[in-house]
C-alpha cells in the first residue's frame, strides 16, 4: 500500500483538513467524570453549564481560575469536533508563561493525546474521543488578528487585566468570529480588577445570554495553610475583598465617594404632583448630563437621568420628560456657573440665554464652588444616610462607586462621553451645593479672610 492511501485528497498548500475521527460515546462521558471529579464546586458548575454564550469565572487568588478554563478547554472541545477554538490571555508573554503550561499540565493529567506547533501562532491539536481540535493561542492586545477566523468557542484568561476598551473591542471580536461547531461559548476567567470590563459585561450590562460564577479564594481547600493569612496581614481592606472574595470593589487608593453603597444608598421614589424636580446640569459639547432629583423631607433623591447632545435638546427633551411640572413651574434648572458665557449649541447665545429662552426656570451660582466644597457636601449627605439614588442613575451610580483622585489628589478625568466619570458627578454636585452646601462663615468684618466652619 503506498503512504498516498492515507492522506487526504487536495492540494500540498492548502492547509490540512482536521479528521473528525469516530466517536466514541463510552470514553467522551469517562472523561468528563474524571474532570469533574476533579474539580470544585464552582469549577463543576463552570463546566456544566450550556445555557449562555458569554460566561465568567471570577475569583480572588488562587480560587482554581486557570485550572477551571483548561478543563473548560476541554469540555468545549467535547462539543465541537473538527473545529478550530481559541484561547487568549491579555498578552503574548502571558500565553507563553501562564496559558500554556496551564493547558500542557490538563492535558497530561487527564492523558489526552495532543500535538503543538510553536510558529507562527501556538496551536494545539487535541485527540478527543469525539474527534479532533485545534486551539490557537491569541494575546488579546492583539485583537486585530482575530479578524478572519472562523472558530466554535474560545476561553479567555485574566481579562480585567486588559485595558478596559482592548478587552471590549477584544469580547466583540471573539463573540463574532464564533459561529463554527454544535456550541459556541466565550467562557471568562479572571480576577475582579476594580469596575473594569468585567464588572461593565456582567454586572452592569447583564442579560439572559450571560453568567457570572463568582468565587472565593477559601473555597479552595489545597491552598497552603498560610497563604490567606498572609494575604490578610499584607493587603488593605479593598484589595481583601477583590483578591480574596472575588468582589467588584474600587482598587483605586482614594476614592472621592468613599462610603457609598449602592444597597444602602437606594431610593424608589419618583416625581409626583406634588413634587419640583431639580435638574443638576453638566454641560459640554455633544453630551451633557443631567441628574433628576426631588426632596423627602431633610433627604435628596435622585431619580432618575438623562444624556443630551447639547443645551437646545437639554431645553426641549426636560419639557417633554416633565410637561406638568413644567407648566405649573415644578421644573427648576441648575447648570453649571459657566452657562452664563459660553454655549454647547450656539455661538450666538449663551446657554443660559437657550434655557430661559425656552421658559425654564433656572438657577445658577454666580461662580462654580470649589471642587473640594461640592465633593465634601456630597459626602456629607452620604454619610448622613441623607443622599439616595435609584438604579435607573446608571451614570451617577457608576461614577458614586468609582470615581477617584489622580496622583496629584484631582479628580480623576478622561474618557469619551458618559466615560468620564467626572461628568455625572458635577451634575450631581451642581444640585446638591444648591441646597446643601457646606456654609462659610465670616470671621471679621469687610473683606477679611473666610473661614470655612464644617
Amino acid at each position: 500500500m503506498s503512504i498516498l492511501n492515507l492522506c487526504n485528497a487536495g492540494s500540498v498548500l492548502e492547509k490540512p483538513v482536521p479528521s473528525i475521527g469516530e466517536n466514541n460515546p463510552v470514553a467522551e462521558q469517562t472523561l468528563r467524570e474524571q474532570i469533574l471529579k476533579d474539580c470544585l464546586p464552582a469549577q463543576r458548575e463552570f463546566l456544566e453549564d450550556e445555557e449562555h454564550r458569554m460566561l465568567s469565572y471570577i475569583g480572588g487568588f488562587g480560587s482554581g481560575k486557570s485550572w477551571a478554563l483548561a478543563a473548560k478547554l476541554i469540555f468545549l472541545g467535547l462539543r465541537n469536533p473538527g473545529t478550530t477554538m481559541m484561547a487568549c490571555e491579555p498578552t503574548f508573554v502571558m500565553v507563553r508563561q501562564v496559558l500554556m503550561p496551564a493547558l500542557d499540565n490538563a492535558f497530561d493529567q487527564w492523558n489526552i493525546e495532543y500535538s503543538f506547533r510553536a510558529s507562527p501562532t501556538p496551536e494545539y491539536t487535541l485527540m478527543l474521543p469525539t474527534g479532533q481540535v485545534n486551539i490557537l493561542c491569541m494575546s488579546a492586545e492583539n485583537y486585530q488578528r482575530i479578524r478572519g477566523q472562523n472558530i466554535s468557542a474560545a476561553v479567555w484568561d485574566e481579562a480585567d487585566t486588559s485595558p478596559v476598551e482592548t478587552a471590549q473591542k477584544a469580547s466583540e471580536m471573539l463573540l463574532a468570529r464564533m459561529r463554527a461547531g454544535e456550541f459556541n461559548q466565550l467562557a471568562i476567567a479572571s480576577t475582579p480588577e476594580g469596575y473594569k470590563f468585567c464588572f461593565r459585561s456582567f454586572v452592569e450590562n447583564d442579560g439572559p445570554d450571560k453568567r457570572l460564577i463568582r468565587v472565593q479564594t477559601q473555597d479552595n481547600p489545597y491552598l497552603p495553610e498560610d497563604f490567606i493569612p498572609s494575604l490578610e496581614r499584607n493587603y488593605p481592606k479593598q484589595l481583601i475583598a477583590a483578591y480574596l472574595r472575588g468582589e467588584f470593589t474600587n482598587l483605586a487608593s482614594c476614592a472621592l465617594y468613599p462610603e457609598f453603597d449602592r444597597s444602602q444608598h437606594y431610593t424608589d421614589a419618583v416625581a409626583t404632583n406634588t413634587d419640583t424636580v431639580h435638574i443638576g446640569i453638566d454641560l459640554n459639547v455633544g453630551c451633557c448630563l443631567t441628574q433628576h432629583m426631588i426632596r423627602r423631607g431633610d433627604e435628596f433623591h435622585f431619580f432618575n437621568e438623562a444624556v443630551f447632545r447639547d443645551t437646545q435638546q437639554i431645553a426641549v427633551g426636560l419639557k417633554e420628560m416633565y410637561p406638568e411640572h413644567f407648566r405649573r413651574g415644578q421644573l427648576v434648572l441648575i447648570p453649571d456657573a459657566a452657562s452664563r458665557q459660553r454655549s454647547t449649541a450656539a455661538a450666538q447665545e449663551s446657554d443660559l440665554g437657550i434655557l430661559k429662552r425656552e421658559g425654564h426656570q433656572v438657577k445658577v451660582q454666580t461662580t462654580n464652588p470649589l471642587i473640594a466644597d461640592r465633593i465634601n457636601a456630597v459626602n456629607s449627605l452620604i454619610e448622613q444616610g441623607r443622599l439616595r439614588v435609584s438604579n435607573k442613575c446608571t451614570n451617577l451610580i457608576r461614577t458614586l462607586e468609582q470615581h477617584s483622585y489622580d496622583d496629584s489628589g484631582r479628580p480623576l478625568k478622561g474618557g469619551t462621553g458618559v466615560e468620564d466619570l467626572s461628568h455625572a458627578g458635577d451634575a450631581m454636585g451642581y444640585a446638591i451645593y444648591r441646597y446643601a452646601a457646606i456654609r462659610s462663615y465670616k470671621v471679621g468684618s469687610g473683606k477679611s479672610r473666610m473661614a470655612s466652619i464644617y
